[in-house]
């Protein structure tokens, strides 16, 4: 007989047992501790979640929405390039949160910050970047 099934009558039975790859000790009981997570004294959002103790925001992947200047090196960075951005609720509008990027420069580590502006439906370079303007003429003839 199988260790996984218990048999009743002819049928077997299966036996709920922990999902893939998910190791449960011994001495683990779920009404005390309540997930593997709380048992082990970690995040359920591993690293990312690093700051949140402290105050600070959690790390996420941002994604530049348009092209840029940094003021600390005068670097273009363009519409696209990714970093990873520790995002905090600065404030609302009307129920809108307002939520504040904080990322640093890869090219020479200056630190700058873009915020949502849920009125303007768009974002705003709050400190250390300059948005860059582009303007396309439009010739009806073409």
């Amino acid at each position: 007989r199988s260790a996984a099934a218990q048999h009743v009558g002819a049928f077997p039975v299966p036996v709920m047992q922990p999902g893939p790859g998910k190791y449960y000790p011994p001495d683990f009981d779920g009404r005390k501790h309540g997930s593997l997570n709380a048992y082990r004294g970690v995040h359920a959002l591993g690293a990312r979640a690093r700051k949140l103790k402290l105050g600070g925001g959690l790390i996420v992947r941002f994604e530049m929405p348009y092209n840029v200047w940094c003021l600390g090196c005068d670097a273009h960075i363009g519409r696209g390039v990714r970093y990873n951005a520790e995002k905090q609720c600065v404030g609302k509008y009307y129920t809108t949160k307002i939520w504040s990027f904080t990322m640093t420069c890869h090219m020479c580590k200056h630190e700058f910050e873009v915020r949502t502006d849920p009125q303007a439906c768009d974002y705003v370079c709050v400190r250390g970047l300059k948005r860059k303007t582009e303007t396309h003429a439009y010739d009806p003839a073409e």
